[in-house]
């Protein structure tokens, strides 16, 4: 009897085993040069692969007879070959043309930075996102690194090219998120909610985006999220400040990744002197899920929730009476979902749709006072687009959401909804190889406000030699009043008008742009007597340079960065036209990084000068005439990698403001004008220690 279940289990596996095909080969170009990255699948299968850095790829596959093979990397042109799967393994040398769509092609780029790991131009990956000193993982300390955006200081946000912090708006897959940082300090910045490691893709505009893209007034961030993970891998992160863990679970067409954290930032604060003093350090926790599902070899649904609160108080001084320090704390509450679906069908359409959805809440007490804030923002968006020609394209879409705010103080409350909706239509139009127009259009209607806008807008570009192109960009861009202003009285849309001019050189490994721009605001809101109206206007001119360069020296990557803002608005509070205070005129970025071999550990360093800023000094009859002193920072890191417990570790450590130079914001002064307090860091230094282990893969996998 045990004899006959050998055999029987003998004939099983050597059926299964017969059953199975491995295919395995090399994918290289027409040069003989190997393609890292590309996709191997059978068609009408979910069989497949991804090619390695040598260009190699293997996988087994039940399937049998006559079959397609299919092979495509971004860059190249899509291709295919038959083979015949019943006669037993099979390795395959595969060619691949390189496509019309790469460096040496024109594109839409004025006012764009396209940070991603693989896209075109890139120039910013995730990792490079994780590993720039001072920035601590953070998408908008890193992207302040780039030419048109301002070192934020003392208000969360970014700032761009004079606009200010609620004029850029985050968008994730496409979808608006409402409330894209955590809990605030009193004059402090705070990070973003959302981790680098998401995103596979981040493409920056500081101006002239996308007609699909509405409500900012400034600049968009759009984030794009990854796709399946190639594997199961546990992710672990213990901090000076906290720690989390997340789990990816592959599947054969789909995963799911949980993860949660823990931030007490109590035990740091005891360490490093605050110029708050703290009754509680701020202390989050939180949750995120997600699922992803190839629902065909061209279609993927994912969904995104997220969940997270944090916790503070503290006393801060109080210049008009020291003796009474004024209190403040703040119970934050936010929850996230996005979800997204993408098809094509045929060869030239393709369909995306997503839905999402945002609560943030603040509440706590103002001195004696209760307050309350919650914002909410619910939307649902249907993007088609038609491809035609080798490159071009037409793509039209609708949105529409629902958005308002919620506040109170000591018990009386005021609120305000309005539904949003728009409509657009957009086309990118390759006239040859060396010339692309875009043009666009995008109409939205607001129920509270009851008023319609128009926004036409325009792109051109002419590639100049293989590796350098000029492009000219035209926008109008409107943008609801902020909350704070919708929530008195509905008044009208804010817009600007936005002129660019780009000059850029990409190669593989270097980078060299600058940029002239020119913004025109109108009706902006002013407040007078506690009434808002659209009586304020400004502008914004300026250049930028930008040099990346990962080339020049061995194992290091570098990039500088300048900007020349000068900017004049009439808003908000100001009785004239006048700089703002978030405005500095002159911007500089160095940021550096060196993998030493020998040490398995990269040195990084990030330098940052801003000239002074205005502020309001009451004793001076011109309004923000004074300015603040130069801003300096010096930023050091190390990530040293090496493993634990035979598990793939990151040792890191990030200490801002090393040489501890004295960082002002600007002033305060009391009722009375007679004195005044700088408006300063929390901390003349931080530093930041962690380990992050990766169980299940030999790199860093978030």
């Amino acid at each position: 009897m045990q004899t006959f279940k050998l055999s029987l289990l003998f004939i099983f596996s050597f059926t299964l085993a017969k059953a199975q095909t491995k295919i395995s080969g090399v994918l290289k170009t027409t040069k003989g040069i190997a393609v890292a990255n590309a996709n191997i699948s059978l068609k009408n299968s979910y069989d497949g692969a991804s090619t390695d850095s040598t260009g190699r790829f293997a996988f087994t596959t039940t399937t049998t007879g006559a079959a397609t093979l299919i092979y495509s990397a971004l860059n190249f042109e899509k291709d295919s070959v038959q083979v015949n799967l019943d006669h037993g393994n099979l390795t395959l040398n595969l060619g691949i043309k390189e496509a019309l769509n790469q460096l040496q092609t024109v594109s839409i780029s004025a006012g764009s930075f396209i940070a991603g790991d693989g896209k075109k131009g890139a120039i910013l990956s995730s990792l490079d996102i994780a590993t720039i000193a001072g920035s601590r993982a953070d998408i908008f300390a890193a992207l302040q690194t780039l030419p048109g955006a301002q070192t934020s200081f003392s208000e969360s946000g970014l700032f761009v090219r004079g606009g200010s912090a609620s004029e850029t708006k985050t968008y994730f897959d496409g979808m608006l998120v409402k409330s894209p940082f955590n809990a605030t300090v009193p004059d402090q910045a705070s990070r973003g909610r959302l981790s680098a490691f998401l995103f596979k893709g981040t493409s920056f505009s500081a101006g002239g985006y996308s007609a699909q893209y509405g409500q900012a007034l400034s600049s968009a961030l759009v984030l794009e999220s990854t796709d399946l993970p190639e594997k199961t891998t546990t992710g672990i992160s213990i901090l000076s400040v906290g720690g989390g863990v997340d789990q990816n679970i592959r599947f054969k067409n789909s995963a799911i990744t949980i993860g949660g954290y823990y931030y007490n930032l109590s035990p740091i604060y005891s360490l490093i002197k605050q110029q708050q003093d703290y009754v509680k350090a701020p202390e989050s926790m939180g949750g995120n899920f997600q699922y992803k599902l190839k629902t065909s070899p061209t279609g993927m649904f994912k969904i995104y929730a997220s969940y997270g609160r944090t916790n503070l108080s503290l006393y801060s001084a109080n210049i008009d009476t020291p003796a009474v320090p004024k209190y403040f704390s703040n119970n934050n509450f936010n929850i996230y979902l996005n979800s997204t679906y993408k098809e094509y069908f045929g060869n030239s359409w393709k369909l995306e749709t997503g839905i999402a959805y945002n609560k943030d809440k603040d509440a706590g007490l103002l001195t004696v006072n209760d307050y309350s804030r919650q914002d909410h923002l619910l939307e649902g968006k249907a993007i088609v687009t038609k491809s035609f020609g080798q490159l071009s394209n037409f793509k039209f879409g609708a949105e529409t959401f629902n958005t308002g705010r919620l506040e109170s103080l000591n018990g009386p409350a005021r609120t305000y909804n309005d539904q949003i909706s728009s409509g657009f239509a957009e086309t990118d139009l390759f006239l040859t190889q060396k010339i692309v127009v875009r043009l666009g259009l995008r109409g939205e209607y607001s129920s509270y406000l009851q008023k319609y806008n128009l926004a036409p807008r325009s792109s051109l570009s002419f590639k100049t030699s293989a590796h350098a192109q000029v492009s000219f960009a035209y926008g109008r861009f409107y943008q609801n009043p902020e909350d704070e202003y919708l929530i008195i009285k509905p008044t009208d849309f804010e817009h600007a008008d936005h002129y660019i001019l780009k000059y850029e050189i990409n190669t593989p490994n270097r980078n060299f742009r600058i940029e002239g721009y020119y913004k025109d605001y109108n009706r902006l809101t002013k407040i007078k007597d506690g009434n808002p109206d659209n009586s304020g206007s400004g502008y914004a001119k300026g250049f930028e340079l930008f040099w990346r360069d990962k080339k020049s020296i061995k194992n290091a990557d570098y990039w500088l960065s300048y900007s020349f803002l000068d900017t004049k608005r009439d808003f908000r509070d100001f009785p004239m036209m006048a700089t703002p205070s978030f405005a500095a005129k002159h911007t500089v970025s160095v940021v550096y990084k060196h993998f030493i071999e020998s040490l398995n550990t990269q040195f990084g360093g990030t330098y940052t000068f801003a000239s002074g800023r205005p502020y309001v000094n009451p004793n001076n009859p011109v309004y923000l005439a004074d300015k603040t002193q130069n801003f300096n920072s010096l930023s050091l890191n190390v990530s040293y990698l090496t493993h634990v417990l035979k598990q793939f570790s990151v040792l890191y450590l990030n200490i801002n403001n090393v040489p501890g130079f004295n960082q002002v914001y600007g002033y305060k002064y009391s009722a009375n004008g007679s004195n005044r307090q700088a408006i300063v860091p929390a901390a003349k230094r931080d530093f930041l220690i962690g380990i992050l282990i990766t169980i299940g893969d030999n790199t860093f996998v978030r």
